[in-house]
């Protein structure tokens, strides 16, 4: 379980959107993580969870992203 004084300390830093936020908190196992996540969250969309990288990627097109569909399988 993650510290709430820490996850509104960086929700009130970076100001993302908060479903934006919120998936990154749910995928985050520690604080470090949910700060890296968040630091790296690009500023172009549209963006696509990666699992390999344990972070947010831009993508071209959300339908034709080989590594976006193959998570979906």
């Amino acid at each position: 379980m993650l510290d709430e004084k820490i996850v509104e300390g960086l929700k009130a830093k970076y100001k993302l959107h908060p479903l934006l936020f919120r998936r990154s908190l749910e995928r985050a196992k520690t604080h470090g993580e949910l700060f890296d996540i968040v630091d790296a969250v690009p500023e172009k969309y549209p963006m696509a969870w990666c699992e390999k990288r344990n972070r947010w990627s831009v993508v071209e097109n959300l339908y034709y992203n080989k590594e976006f569909l193959e998570e979906l399988q």
